[in-house]
């Protein structure tokens, strides 16, 4: 039983965040709250009335399920709908709206999100993860839920993303007055949004009060949870780190790969040409490789590395493990990288890469060795076992063709895209002048 002797008791208008390690249950509470799982004994109420217990069947769920929105992992869109289709399909499904009124719904849902308008065409190859996250979160709120269940809202963006998800949930609340329910491993998100957590162990609760009670508690599994004993690179203790608020955090992921490549934060960014980017100066890197292009016909590509079956890894093994997954390949890529590329870290499962004077010829054989070289690294361990870890490489080879920033890294999503769906641990690459 995965559950065991779980009473929660949630408020109108509270948001709750229920923390635990891998495999303890929290994911599977949200399953019974949206009528996913039925239980095998005890029930579920809203609003004093029961709406599941070992008597329900599913089909009793469904009038119930209309007034619950469920942001799921990764933001389970359909791959081949763009985004309006995805956030219109559970009206098309329940409703008989006109497309004229379904397409302002539709606009209404992205603006609540943050997107525009003109998002509505993009497939969700083209999207990163915290526009598939909006895009997600629009499709539950078009149906006007009163309670929102969020599965790991934050577990593949970067920090930047991060809070701006985390500003979103509770502009939500504060908006709408809408209850919302939080499965995450984000400690220093659930301190930043929780009105109340709930801690998680081996099926039962450990622990409820809030962010201040839960960071006082004298209960050691707490404390070992929250704050970490040891370093997971090193083994040795993790370096303190503070938010604006002075709560612990643990080391974000730009420090522990700025930690592992150039041996101390105080040197975070290297010397000379050759360093590590974060995700908004990558961006000035790139529309100067774009000017150079335009006026001195310099060449180079862009690539986008996305780490293979990072979710499994998290699922299976906590974030912690998926975090370490990345400081190895982004510790890899950097000692892969010419003088000339430049290397940042994105989103949390991407790298980008710039190849500077990179002749359109040599691309393939290039993109490939940094392929190779993740692939063939010796694998680290998790619980004794080895994890191998690959990537899939999209690649542009930059033309005049491009105009701005925003049309080449869609290209290259793209590029992308299309490696992970033959696999993964493959390249796949755009080249006009072919």
């Amino acid at each position: 039983m995965v559950l065991s002797d779980i009473s929660l008791s949630i408020a109108k208008g509270e948001i709750v965040c229920i923390i635990g390690q891998s495999g303890s249950g929290k994911s599977v509470i949200l399953k019974h709250i949206i009528g996913l799982l039925i239980p095998d004994e005890g029930r579920i109420l809203l609003d004093g009335v029961e709406i599941s217990s070992p008597e329900k069947k599913p089909s009793d769920f469904i009038s119930v399920r209309n007034r619950l929105g469920m942001l799921f992992q990764g933001a389970a869109l359909f791959d081949s709908r763009n985004v309006a289709e995805n956030i219109a399909f559970s009206l098309r499904e329940h409703s008989h709206l006109t497309e004229k009124e379904l397409s302002a719904i539709v606009d209404n849902g992205l603006e609540m999100v943050g997107l525009q308008p003109a998002f509505k065409t993009k497939m969700p190859s083209e999207l990163s993860g915290g526009m598939k996250s909006r895009v997600g979160l629009a499709r539950a709120l078009v149906m006007k839920p009163e309670i929102m269940l969020y599965d790991e809202p934050t577990s593949a963006l970067d920090p930047i993303m991060t809070e701006k998800i985390n500003d979103l949930i509770v502009s939500l609340r504060d908006r709408l007055s809408m209850t919302s329910i939080v499965v995450t491993h984000d400690i220093a998100s659930a301190y930043r949004i929780a009105d109340r957590m709930i801690m998680i162990k081996d099926g039962h609760t450990i622990f409820s009060g809030t962010p201040a009670e839960i960071r006082a508690s004298q209960n050691p599994y707490v404390q070992e949870f929250i704050l970490g004993q040891r370093n997971f690179m090193t083994g040795q203790p993790s370096a303190p780190h503070t938010t604006q608020t002075g709560s612990f955090d643990k080391p974000n992921l730009q420090y522990l790969l700025e930690q592992r490549i150039f041996g101390t934060g105080d040197n975070a960014y290297g010397g000379g040409n050759n360093k590590l980017l974060n995700s908004s100066s990558i961006n000035d890197a790139l529309n100067g490789s774009i000017d150079r292009l335009h006026k001195y016909r310099e060449p180079f590509t862009l690539v986008i590395c996305s780490i293979d079956k990072l979710a499994a890894i998290t699922e299976h093994y906590g974030t912690a493990a998926s975090d370490r997954a990345i400081v190895e390949i982004g510790s890899k890529l950097y000692s892969i990288m010419r003088t000339s590329d430049k290397l940042a870290h994105i989103e949390y499962d991407e790298f980008t890469l710039i190849l500077n004077n990179a002749l359109p010829a040599h691309v393939p054989a290039a993109v490939d060795r940094i392929r190779q070289g993740i692939a063939e690294s010796i694998p680290f361990q998790i619980d004794g076992k080895d994890i191998r870890l690959t990537a899939s490489f999209g690649a542009v080879v930059a033309t005049t063709l491009y105009s701005n920033l925003s049309e080449l890294i869609q290209a290259a999503r793209h590029a992308c895209s299309l490696a992970q769906q033959k696999g993964g641990n493959t390249v796949e690459i755009i080249d006009h002048a072919q």
